[in-house]
């Protein structure tokens, strides 16, 4: 059976550094004058996402006891994918402010998260974020093919 604790950070560590390959063939926009290039955020990502997996794996590893294996795919993890999918598809149709907005509001909702302090902590880093990019670094964020 293959192991999930090793599969899957294995396989982001791979994506990642296919990402780092692919991110460097964009060329650079020559219309925004931003301190940071387009290629910035997605370069942050993909080096923290090999740091962190890399750290799993080895975390994995180092542990002495066996524990009953989980199988390789759950409810959980078809659920975070679906939630990908659908955002990417909202995020392509509406932009990224609703979009996470519906996002963040949904993945509460399914885990029945009752706390109103959740919520708002979330609006906020939604917020937070589209504020960060769009007058702080300058970067335009996905406006959505409804409102173009």
């Amino acid at each position: 059976m293959i192991n999930r604790n090793i599969f899957f950070p294995g396989l982001m560590i791979f994506l990642s550094l296919v990402v780092l390959v692919l991110i460097t063939q964009f060329p650079e926009p020559r219309y925004q004058d931003a301190p940071v290039g387009a290629g910035f955020f997605p370069t942050v990502v993909a080096i923290l996402q090999i740091i962190i997996c890399s750290v799993l794996i080895i975390q994995y590893v180092k542990k002495k006891t066996v524990k009953k294996e989980i199988k390789l795919i759950t409810s959980h993890a078809l659920f975070g994918f679906t939630l990908l999918i659908g955002y990417a598809a909202l995020i392509t149709l509406v932009g990224y402010l609703p979009a996470s907005l519906v996002g963040f509001t949904y993945y509460l909702v399914y885990y029945r998260v009752k706390k109103p302090l959740y919520y708002v902590v979330a609006w906020v880093f939604v917020f937070a974020i589209y504020f960060l990019f769009s007058d702080v670094f300058i970067i335009s964020l996905p406006e959505g093919l409804l409102f173009f």
